[in-house]
């Protein structure tokens, strides 16, 4: 089996579930069009209005899964036919940085689709993720180029950083056991949503920190995504980086992963 075959493959894997996907977006956007034609059909609807905000996230979401469903079937038939492990690693970063980039430039069409319906509708309202986020950079312009630009390139970085993250995760889960995956998924359960919020709670209440840890963390957060400076630029190399990470520590599992039953 050749490289360029094992490449195909992944991506042909991807087909299906991306068109399923898209098809719904556009029926969501195809719903909120029609219910705007309605309400201006309908007396005494002045007030009604649509806002839509965050339908270019789910992306982010939809290739996160694709990553945690991208390695024990390829991997095994990979070893079957005498592909090594760095090259079927190598093929999948191929694979995941086309789909980033392709679903980016998917976005970019169902941003346009979105903003020119709210521009043609007083009830409808339609704003990006990066103008949430970064409302300051992009007030005055908010259809400009510059706009449209930073959202296709911050979104390949977003997507491929999410993409290697459930990646890393399948390969992990892929090694371990199930009683081992049960107390991996209840213990980051207890840790992250039990055992922090009291703990964070009771350091406060209790003055041995004059902030909440959490509010920390999030200060941080804004900080590494550029929301404090407005500069999508700065969450771009902070996405990067946690690729580069994933993707080394998935390598260092892949490299000594067996094929299991």
């Amino acid at each position: 089996m050749k490289l360029s075959a094992i490449y195909k493959f992944q991506l042909a894997e991807h087909k299906k579930s991306i068109i399923v996907f898209y098809l719904v977006i556009i029926a969501i956007l195809a719903v909120v069009f029609t219910i705007n034609i309605v309400s201006v059909l309908i007396p005494n609807q002045s007030n009604f209005s649509i806002q839509l905000s965050g339908i270019d996230l789910a992306p982010t979401i939809f290739l996160f899964v694709c990553g945690l469903n991208a390695f024990k079937e390829n991997f095994q038939m990979s070893l079957q036919n005498g592909i090594s492990r760095k090259s079927l690693f190598v093929n999948r970063i191929a694979v995941d940085l086309t789909l980033a980039v392709g679903m980016s430039l998917l976005n970019q069409i169902i941003l346009f689709i979105g903003k020119s319906m709210a521009l043609f509708s007083a009830t409808i309202q339609y704003s990006s993720l990066l103008e949430e986020l970064y409302g300051l950079r992009y007030a005055g312009h908010p259809n400009g180029l510059m706009l449209y630009l930073e959202i296709f390139l911050f979104y390949i970085f977003l997507f491929a950083a999410f993409l290697s993250i459930g990646y890393f995760i399948t390969v992990a889960f892929y090694r371990m056991n199930k009683k081992q995956k049960i107390a991996y998924i209840v213990g980051f359960y207890i840790l992250a949503f039990v055992a922090f919020p009291l703990i964070d709670e009771l350091l406060y209440k209790l003055g041995i920190f004059s902030v909440l840890i959490s509010e920390v963390l999030l200060r941080f957060l804004y900080a590494i995504m550029g929301v404090s400076a407005q500069n999508p630029y700065i969450a771009m190399i902070s996405l990067l980086i946690i690729s580069i990470i994933m993707r080394s520590l998935t390598w260092l599992l892949v490299r000594k992963t067996g094929i299991k039953n």
